[in-house]
């Protein structure tokens, strides 16, 4: 009987501590299997990376101040002040899957829109190393950034009794510091002047009248929706064809 005693109380400590190795060693083997998807990517990238491999599929993001902004920016760039106070708003109007590039005067505010960024669901972000300066620096070019587009204050009354007055509205939603709502802007001016007896074209500042953006569910900039005697047929986000557009149109008006 002691003997059967002795050996349990031998048995169970060495048992125990067998047990506690392999949890242990399970739990280390499932922590290396697992990547942070939900975060996002995260990382630094060079000058030379973002020319030579994310500049035509990326979206660049500037979150300097407007003063500095005015001195130019890279190329085709979406401008979003990290000091704004609405900054988290505007980000969420961004699409989420798509790589993102975010860069500052050289590194430092950036970085923290970054992480502010995949906080926020954004699959794939990189923070550009050095900011614009090193970017000049490595003798990239800069362009002078410009907002040709001007903001109108409406409510959601305004804006539906309009939709029921016209037969046809093609809306623009879309926001200033957009870079494919500029990009998209001549083409809905183009639309604007062809059919200018036949349709109604209006531009909603999302930036400007959140209330709007969130009433006609727009979680994503630039949208377009094209509606028939008060009633949305169709939208589509991001950047158009100019003969998308058209092709709906011309449906509507045989």
């Amino acid at each position: 009987m002691l003997k059967n005693t002795l050996s349990i109380m031998l048995f169970h400590p060495l048992r125990l501590a067998i047990l506690l190795f392999i949890s242990t060693f399970f739990c280390a083997c499932n922590g290396l299997g697992q990547h942070p998807e939900e975060s996002g990517i995260l990382e630094n990238i060079s000058n030379e990376f973002l020319a030579k491999k994310l500049i035509d599929k990326a979206l660049i993001l500037d979150v300097r101040t407007p003063d500095e902004t005015q001195l130019g920016i890279i190329e085709g760039a979406t401008i979003i002040n990290l000091y704004d106070d609405d900054f988290e708003n505007k980000i969420q109007l961004m699409e989420k899957s798509n790589p993102i590039v975010v860069y500052c005067a050289s590194g430092g505010r950036s970085s923290q829109a970054a992480a502010i960024l995949t906080e926020h669901g954004f699959m794939e972000v990189y923070n550009l190393e050095g900011g614009l300066y090193g970017w000049q620096n490595a003798g990239f070019p800069i362009t002078e950034a410009k907002n040709d587009l001007t903001s109108v204050k409406m409510t959601e009354e305004e804006l539906r009794a309009l939709m029921q007055n016209e037969e046809i509205v093609l809306i623009d939603f879309y926001a200033p510091w957009c870079a494919p709502c500029k990009k998209m802007a001549p083409i809905i001016d183009r639309i604007e002047e062809e059919y200018a007896s036949r349709v109604s074209v209006e531009r909603v500042d999302v930036a400007a009248n959140p209330s709007l953006g969130k009433s006609f569910n727009i979680s994503s900039i630039p949208v377009f929706a094209i509606y028939h005697d008060g009633k949305e047929i169709w939208r589509n986000t991001g950047l158009t064809e100019k003969y998308l557009l058209e092709s709906k149109l011309e449906n509507l008006l045989k």
